[in-house]
């Protein structure tokens, strides 16, 4: 049997066979506006990309400060004079030979410290790291009979490894021999040798003094189980490190006056100065603290207290930062995640030129407008390693902003669209500007440009045919 029918020919490429045309609009503005959202959430993709590379430049700089921290220490806890002796009690009467062995700590009643401290630049590649040298002095008063009744009742003072102890958190910026003095009542002075505490168990079987954040030294003091009167130990003490110097709350009531060269300090810690000069010199700052009993929050004697409550624990010390200015890479970074919203707003504002102007642009020309967007971060990246990121930001918002106001000129063969765009883009990217500086305001002023973004499309497109079949919109 003969087959009469008529072979079909292929279609050719990218025509769109006649039985799905007929069911697809011809020109649909509502499937282009689902394919530009589309679009927007794919790029997102790139921008995550961009986002790694933001943290692998962070863990750059982190090894830039470890390298020079390895010469002249990390950031820096100092802890002040304290006083600890050891005990041992006997829990079964009938066994003399099973002790248990503690100690007893007590904080100085008073203590005042002086930090004088200089700040230096390093360069570590494309980084620099600043790095202090400080000169601190302790004054501190005790009184002997807290250490006295810090020991238990039922225990026994080992008063011969009674230790005044001082602490830093990174022995390599000890630049200098801690030099410490004792003031008695009666006028007697004497000079304490300091050395290293033991990190392990004492030989006479006790264990060393509970402390988990400070490496300490400490010095032997006569005659503390007999002494009645308070005595003064002040202590001398050169320390350097990178970045951030901060102080325990040492001793009950604890002032620290702090004075320095650098510029621009950022104060954290636990405490807050009370009185400070940043920023009303070119010539450095002053800063005093004080940290009242109560505030402290630790007990000021007793036995088993760790003394790494009052440096990390109890969150109530007193610290200075030195850094030029907010990280850049913390700043690309809170630039990222609003980067899905403003690629949204740059293809928003092409499609409302697309259906305005009666010209078409083309998805492949979205992708390469929201490339350009995503390429800004890395521009924004890459010049504020060097430059800060202010500059950074006005140079990459210049190159961007430029960039896509042309394009937009070529796409929609339009000076008028041209100069649209130019005025919109830099008016996005003032706003991502904004949104970077007023970081308690962030989410309002993005909320309320989101907000406004949709509204200026759905007036702007009130009227458009969405299905795209040529009936007249409503009037």
């Amino acid at each position: 049997m003969t087959n009469t029918e008529t072979p079909t020919s292929p279609l050719p490429p990218g025509e769109i066979p006649p039985a799905l045309s007929a069911l697809l609009p011809k020109r649909s503005a509502g499937l282009k506006l689902l394919l530009v959202c589309a679009l927007a959430v794919v790029m997102i993709i790139p921008a995550m990309l961009v986002y790694g590379v933001v943290n692998e430049r962070s863990e750059g700089l982190e090894l830039a400060v470890s390298e020079v921290s390895e010469s002249v220490g990390g950031a820096q806890s100092v802890l002040g004079p304290v006083l600890a002796v050891p005990y041992l009690r006997r829990p079964d009467a009938t066994k003399p030979d099973a002790v248990v062995y503690g100690i007893a700590i007590a904080y100085a009643e008073t203590g005042r410290a002086q930090a004088e401290v200089t700040v230096t630049e390093r360069q570590r590649g494309i980084h620099t790291i600043p790095v202090f040298d400080s000169q601190i002095r302790f004054d501190a008063e005790f009184d002997p009979a807290a250490l006295r009744n810090a020991v238990p009742p039922d225990a026994e003072a080992i008063w011969p490894d009674a230790r005044l102890y001082v602490g830093v958190s990174d022995t390599r910026g000890i630049k200098d021999v801690i030099g410490v003095t004792v003031q008695q009542s009666d006028g007697r002075r004497f000079d304490v040798a300091m050395e290293p505490a033991n990190r392990t168990t004492n030989g006479d079987g006790y264990e060393p003094v509970p402390h988990t954040h400070n490496t300490l030294a400490g010095g032997e003091i006569p005659g503390l189980e007999t002494l009645q009167d308070r005595f003064r130990v002040s202590a001398d003490l050169r320390l350097s490190g990178a970045r951030r110097l901060a102080m325990g709350p040492f001793a009950k009531t604890t002032e620290l006056h702090m004075t320095s060269n650098w510029e621009a300090p950022s104060f954290g810690g636990g405490v807050l100065p009370d009185t400070h000069t940043a920023g009303a010199s070119d010539e450095g700052f002053s800063a005093t603290w004080r940290v009242p009993y109560l505030a402290r929050g630790i007990a000021g004697a007793g036995p088993r207290l760790n003394l790494s409550e009052v440096t990390q624990w109890n969150n109530r010390d007193m610290a200075v930062r030195f850094l030029k200015e907010v990280s850049p890479y913390q700043s690309v970074e809170r630039a990222l995640k609003y980067a899905a919203m403003f690629i949204g707003f740059v293809f928003l504002a092409y499609f409302l030129f697309e259906v305005t102007s009666g010209a078409r642009a083309h998805p492949a020309q979205y992708v390469l407008v929201g490339l350009a967007q995503t390429i800004f971060y890395l521009l924004l990246l890459a010049f504020s390693e060097r430059v800060g990121f202010d500059i950074a930001f006005a140079i990459a918002a210049v190159l961007t902003v430029g960039l896509t106001a042309l394009y937009a000129m070529a796409v929609f063969q339009s000076r008028t669209y041209g100069l649209r765009a130019l005025g919109i883009m830099a008016g996005i990217y003032t706003l991502i500007y904004v949104l970077m500086r007023a970081e308690d305001h962030a989410l309002l002023a993005g909320a309320l440009a989101s907000f406004a973004a949709i509204a200026l499309t759905m007036f702007m497109t009130r009227n458009v045919d969405w299905y795209g079949e040529g009936k007249p919109a409503p009037a």
